[in-house]
């Protein structure tokens, strides 16, 4: 498996606020992270030379990273915006910009996403309205197949009758991930939860619940890299990206494949082989739960558990902060916000630089980062380790 230059690292991390920001449009949430990002590692905008973004969904914008670009003021050396799906998308940046470093195109490299996508929507609507189409408004929408829970909800379907899962297994993830977001102060969800809570939440699409699904929010998260020298030079604690590996299999949910052919199980094969570790030498796992059956089918595709048997991974308290690898300490984005899986990427800086605050993992080495776009359509995995 090819390997990440080590020659590029990341030195700075940053967030905006979340949940609602009303009277902020994409640009200016993107901005602000990005801001957020330079002050964090001692960096200044004009410093950056390079700019790799994400558009947003709810206002569907066109060559977004030119727009953001000249909001900053930049006349960046290189300039991309991507869309491989999901939070798939925020890996493929920090794999982009890696080699266009180490290209020589540029040297500091800001990877950026954020929207509006609460505040942007209608007083009447709900859930998600992405304004940007996907392809399946043809042959999908006709028969119900619309959004992304309906889709995930068959996914979950098949979860439960293919195992013997129940939907307290489901429950697990959602409770331990509200629990976690109890420790962050930049989470939209600050209300502790139950199983029974989890239980009596409002069905969406069977057999998923309201609590079941991650939030709609407002926010945005950005990461810095540059040369490891100029890193050293700089004085901040910095973090290497190991390795990262993509499979895509299908993008129709008509050609979803079987649970286990998933392309989560390759990508994260490649990703270990790659970096040179197991599951088993992660010390925290940042994994995509844009709902709670994509936790359960990621863990197991990763080694961490037998297929099916997330539901006692998490009961044995394997998952937990005090456990051997502690998932999602920030909320992930059923507790903290959905922000396309960037703060995935944000709190994997954060921990292993050791900067996490109350919920920080005691002598974090290594953090493996899941995602995913569509339905498993694009599966990415990344392993991270501080220097």
């Amino acid at each position: 498996m090819p390997r990440v230059s080590d020659q590029v690292v990341i030195v700075g991390a940053g967030e905006t606020k979340v949940g609602k920001l009303p009277g902020m449009q994409s640009v200016h949430i993107q901005a602000w992270a990005v801001q957020q990002a330079l002050v964090d590692c001692g960096l200044r905008v004009s410093d950056l030379d390079g700019l790799i973004n994400l558009d947003p969904y709810a206002v569907p914008h066109s060559m977004f990273s030119s727009t953001l670009s000249e909001y900053l003021g930049l006349k960046p050396k290189f300039l991309s915006t991507l869309d491989v799906g999901g939070t798939v998308t925020g890996m493929t940046m920090l794999q982009q910009a890696v080699w266009a470093i180490e290209a020589g195109h540029c040297e500091v490299v800001a990877c950026v996403y954020g929207e509006n996508a609460l505040t942007a929507r209608a007083p009447e609507q709900r859930g998600l309205a992405m304004q940007n189409l996907m392809g399946g408004q043809e042959w999908e929408e006709p028969f119900g197949v619309h959004g992304m829970v309906t889709p995930y909800a068959l996914v979950a379907q098949r979860y439960l009758h293919q195992y013997g899962a129940t939907v307290d297994d489901f429950g697990e993830v959602s409770v331990l991930t509200r629990r976690h977001a109890l420790n962050n102060e930049n989470a939209q969800m600050k209300k502790p939860m139950t199983l029974e809570d989890h239980r009596a939440s409002k069905m969406i699409s069977s057999p998923l619940r309201l609590l079941d699904c991650s939030l709609v929010s407002d926010g945005g998260g950005a990461v810095i890299l540059t040369t490891r020298s100029r890193a050293q030079r700089i004085g901040q604690p910095f973090v290497s990206i190991k390795s990262m590996a993509m499979r895509a299999t299908h993008s129709s949910i008509a050609q979803l494949p079987d649970l286990e052919d998933f392309g989560m199980r390759e990508a994260g094969r490649d990703a270990f082989e790659a970096a040179g570790e197991g599951p088993e030498a992660m010390q925290v796992a940042l994994l995509h739960d844009a709902f709670s059956v994509s936790v359960l089918i990621t863990l197991e595709a990763l080694g961490f558990c037998q297929p099916g048997q997330g539901g006692n991974y998490l009961r044995a308290g394997r998952a937990s902060m005090a456990g051997s690898c502690p998932l999602n300490p920030h909320g992930g984005l059923l507790s903290q916000a959905h922000i396309g899986g960037m703060l995935h990427l944000t709190e994997a800086v954060q921990q292993l630089r050791g900067r996490a605050g109350r919920r920080q993992i005691e002598g974090a080495r290594r953090a493996v980062v899941s995602g995913n776009g569509g339905v498993f359509s694009v599966c990415g995995v990344m392993v991270f380790e501080a220097n």
